[in-house]
């Protein structure tokens, strides 16, 4: 039940609320900015609540914007530290594997709790790890992820919004059931 109350806390925060690029914090102007997903009802399915891709989101929720976690490194080293307090580090699948010149994945294959790597157009085309939440403009490739920037910043990671036109790897969290 404690895990339910915390993933509607972080919907009703990503879908009410933008947040603050530089600093993970509310503002004012964030409501009239507010970020949205195409498929939130979705999220709204309690079938999709015990997928391990959300138990990946709710960790990373808790990490970044309640407990404001520093994981000092690469944006892959935040991503990695999240699938491991989530309980699925290495229980990935792997759903799509290029490189960065490509081929690049189909979008439709990506899933909210996927690792993916893609080309940060938002940043000098250099690759990056997230993890993906949401499509909040499929049609442009809009997608909302939660990462970190990188270069062993004193930060948490963060949602943000990038255009995802060019996933070159995606792997799936996986939860193993033992007999």
């Amino acid at each position: 039940m404690q895990r339910l109350i915390i993933l509607l806390n972080m919907l009703a925060v990503l879908f009410l609320q933008k947040l603050s690029a530089q600093e993970n914090h509310f503002t004012e102007e964030s409501t009239r900015h507010y970020c949205s997903c195409e498929e939130a009802r979705d999220f709204a399915d309690s079938s999709n609540l015990l997928m391990p891709g959300y138990k990946v989101l709710e960790t990373g929720f808790k990490m970044s914007l309640i407990d404001k976690t520093i994981i000092k490194g690469s944006c892959w080293d935040f991503v990695n530290e999240v699938y491991k307090r989530s309980g699925v580090d290495e229980k990935k699948s792997v759903v799509f594997r290029s490189q960065k010149k490509g081929p690049y994945a189909n979008e439709k294959l990506v899933r909210p709790g996927d690792w993916i790597y893609h080309i940060n157009y938002q940043y000098n085309n250099i690759e990056h790890s997230a993890i993906f939440v949401c499509w909040k403009d499929f049609k442009n490739k809009i997608a909302i992820t939660l990462s970190y920037a990188g270069g062993n910043r004193n930060l948490p990671g963060k949602y943000g919004e990038y255009k995802l036109s060019s996933i070159y790897s995606i792997f799936r969290p996986v939860i193993t059931v033992s007999e």
